[in-house]
């Protein structure tokens, strides 16, 4: 089972003649972590929109388990919605400040169908799941009340609600303080664990990714440039662009 992005190709510009991605390959498994590294503007959050199906590619192919994304409607296409969630940037925006916990991790449930009899014990689920305990007092909060670190972990909860195969994290860290940090990375590894998960993580940080990921592939204006074992790509870059990455990177934990 994998989520699969082959030869794609996104442009820009009113004659398609920037290209954003240029014929990108990528193959996501269940229960692996990969890291896509690169710097703002390389292609990472066009490559992640493209795999949730909220761009389409001019050329290329997206599949789902060897089904074409572009071959979905009505039901399937929401079908394939529950199996791939995103979890963006920054949670100070991506959660509505007027809801609280309990609803904003029941949305998804609501938009899906699932009868209100089930929905609180799968809210309770998955805040104990991303470690939001005592559940009961979280339950009532609203986002102000919470921590940087607690919102991210909300919009994650929001997502496994779903009992999604694949999760798309697109820089999920990058807006909290450093303290927390290594706390939301190491949940992502205990849910690839306990769940199977695939977690697609996009950053610009290769101290982020070598930490976590099974596979680093590293985008470059819009072309995959590298990719391999996280801890051979860190050791040992072949391409100039890597290690000029890894030379921007001071925390690696290298001799």
């Amino acid at each position: 089972m994998s989520l699969v992005a082959d030869d794609v190709v996104v442009t820009y510009g009113r004659k398609g003649s920037a290209p954003a991605l240029d014929g990108v390959g990528l193959t996501l498994g269940k229960g692996s972590i990969v890291a896509l590294v690169g710097e703002s503007g390389s292609g990472k959050s066009t490559l992640a929109r493209c795999l949730v199906r909220m761009r389409e590619p001019a050329a290329g192919r997206v599949s789902l388990d060897g089904t074409d994304l572009l071959t979905l409607r009505g039901r399937r296409l929401k079908a394939f919605r529950r199996r791939v969630q995103m979890i963006y940037q920054d949670p100070y925006e991506s959660l509505i400040p007027r809801q609280r916990v309990r609803d904003i991790v029941a949305e998804g449930l609501a938009i899906h169908g699932v009868p209100k009899g089930e929905r609180d014990g799968r809210v309770r689920e998955a805040l104990m799941a991303v470690g939001l305990t005592p559940v009961e007092s979280f339950l009532d909060r609203r986002p102000f009340e919470l921590s940087g670190g607690q919102r991210q972990r909300v919009a994650i909860a929001g997502s496994l609600v779903l009992e999604p195969a694949y999760l798309i994290a697109d820089e999920p860290v990058s807006m909290l303080d450093v303290s927390v940090r290594a706390g939301v990375l190491s949940l992502f590894g205990d849910l690839r664990r306990t769940r199977e998960l695939g977690i697609l993580l996009i950053t610009h940080d290769l101290a982020t990714a070598v930490h976590v990921a099974d596979r680093i592939v590293v985008m470059h204006r819009g072309k995959i440039v590298e990719e391999g074992p996280a801890r051979r790509v860190t050791a040992e870059p072949a391409h100039d662009y890597t290690r000029a990455l890894l030379a921007a990177t001071p925390d690696l934990g290298r001799p």
